[in-house]
């Protein structure tokens, strides 16, 4: 999108605009002195916050508009069940500086669903460009509601514009969201098709955390949605690697982790290297497993714990008791 002054000479400039109207504001309090009108002292600063007020807006969605000029994009595919990691998770992904749209699946199956339950926090919202809900959907299994966002949102992504994508789950948190700019790059210098955080030729290609051309990456999951109801199939992870067979699709090999999914959050691999990548929901249920500590507090929303864990972690965290711990690991 490209914004233009008022009669289309030269691109648009808050700042200059904000200059010609106080000229302008200038020059009406000297004509209404000039006529003899009588101003109150505290009206010229009321006038000039008004400018001010207006002003500071327009900066802002100048800003935001010149998101939608960039070629890359992030999409954050996440559920009521992601909600404890969200507001960490896309407030590491926004600060990257791409225009970032959540694709949420859509909660409301029950009367009695209470809004603050089942969907982002206010803080977690606060870092989104853009929100879209895909339809309910009764499918069983985790990947059918997932897919249809996934299949809705990269359909927006190609509407606005943009040409490549960047996915990042909403149970992931990226320690290095410059990184993004990193994975752009190599993917641009090899032009290949994607990059993922997993890739293992004949067996899976990743869909946690992946870069790609958005018009390949919506091939792909258009190809997912023909066959989603199919049986004997396969996984997500998948389904991708064959289609990426399929298509022919450049994929730039990645060192991976020890265990797929990224249990292991001390591992070594090109995503944990380049951005952060810490998968936290599998991070937690293994931490818990393995008796350890529990993910960073920092990383909670604190509002969807579930009971146990107010009764046992959270109790940890204010009283730094071991007893709460070996409760918590059962």
């Amino acid at each position: 999108m490209k914004l233009v002054n008022w009669n289309g000479t030269k691109d648009y400039d808050p700042c200059e605009l904000y200059e010609w109207r106080l000229d302008w504001l200038e020059d009406t309090i000297s004509k209404r002195h000039n006529r003899g009108d009588k101003i109150e002292t505290n009206q010229y600063q009321r006038w000039y916050d008004e400018e001010e007020h207006i002003y500071q807006n327009q900066i802002k969605d100048y800003k935001k508009i010149n998101k939608l000029n960039k070629p890359l994009a992030v999409i954050v595919p996440t559920h009521k069940y992601h909600a404890i990691w969200l507001e960490a998770s896309l407030q590491q992904v926004y600060s990257a500086g791409y225009w970032t749209l959540l694709a949420y699946d859509n909660p409301y199956y029950q009367l009695n669903n209470k809004h603050e339950d089942i969907l982002p926090s206010v803080k977690a919202m606060l870092n989104i460009d853009q929100m879209i809900m895909k339809p309910k959907t009764w499918g069983s299994g985790v990947g059918i509601p997932h897919s249809w966002s996934m299949w809705m949102g990269l359909k927006m992504i190609k509407v606005l514009g943009f040409e490549y994508v960047f996915n990042c789950n909403g149970d992931i948190v990226l320690e290095r969201p410059e990184g993004v700019e990193e994975l752009f790059e190599m993917v641009k210098k090899e032009d290949a098709d994607i990059i993922s955080c997993e890739y293992k030729p004949g067996r899976c290609l990743g869909t946690m955390v992946w870069l790609a051309k958005v018009d390949v990456a919506l091939k792909m999951w258009e190809l997912n949605m023909e066959k989603l109801y199919q049986i004997n199939f396969g996984n997500a992870e998948a389904r991708m690697e064959k289609f990426s067979k399929e298509m022919n699709l450049k994929v730039i090999p990645v060192d991976n982790p020890k265990e797929s999914h990224f249990k292991d959050w001390t591992y070594d691999s090109t995503f944990r290297r380049i951005v952060g990548l810490r998968h936290l929901h599998a991070e937690h249920k293994d931490r818990r497993k393995r008796k350890d500590l529990p993910v960073e507090e920092k990383y909670f929303d604190k509002h969807f714990l579930k009971t146990h864990e107010i009764e046992t972690i959270q109790k940890y965290w204010k009283t730094g008791d071991i007893k709460y711990l070996e409760k918590w690991w059962g």
